[in-house]
């Protein structure tokens, strides 16, 4: 079941495919979470305390839920939230861990601007490497239009409400992590 999904997972991150065509099992819900939430943690990990990546990861995870049921409800398909859900746990898990690699290439950088924040008042000392922030930024817009694509096919709006949607998204799944963030480094004692 987890190779169909993977399959299905890639031909939506191709947009060759929708959410309806991820096979629908609602058991694969806590599986997917885990997998997108380690995913994030893995990235977040880097430059952040465990405490912190983790509330971050799960916040995000739960803020992609919201959003989705919400919106899901509001066009009166609430019943594709399972495969809705999935399809963007598992397009952002792909990317999330494709990003993986790049993203450790930049995080001592960010671990020293961290630890030494007048750095930024000196530019030209700090220089990410241009091709991988590129490519991070690409992986980036890639899954903003691929849950614009997810969104259209699942709520049936023309693919500029999917991108509205997706900003929406990408709001409250802000916010959530901010305050998880928060949340978890006051309660830890931790950033």
């Amino acid at each position: 079941m987890f190779a169909q999904i993977f399959i299905a997972a890639l031909r939506i991150l191709s947009f060759r495919a929708g959410p309806q065509d991820l096979p629908f099992d609602p058991r694969q819900t806590w599986p997917l979470m885990l997998a997108a939430a380690g995913a994030n943690v893995a990235v977040f990990v880097q430059v952040l305390p465990l405490s912190s990546a983790v509330a971050m990861a799960a916040a995000m995870v739960a803020g992609t839920a919201l959003v989705t049921r919400s919106v899901l409800r509001a066009r009166g398909v609430p019943e594709r939230f399972s495969q809705t859900f999935h399809a963007l746990l598992a397009t952002a898990t792909v990317l999330t861990l494709l990003m993986l690699p790049l993203f450790a290439q930049v995080a001592p950088m960010l671990r020293q601007i961290a630890e030494h924040p007048e750095l930024l008042e000196q530019p030209d000392t700090l220089k990410l490497p241009q091709s991988v922030v590129l490519l991070m930024n690409l992986l980036n817009f890639w899954n903003f239009a691929v849950t614009a694509h997810i969104f259209r096919h699942a709520a049936n709006v023309p693919f500029w409400v999917g991108v509205i949607v997706a900003l929406i998204i990408a709001f409250v799944v802000l916010f959530v992590v901010a305050f998880a963030g928060t949340l978890a480094g006051t309660l830890f004692g931790m950033g």
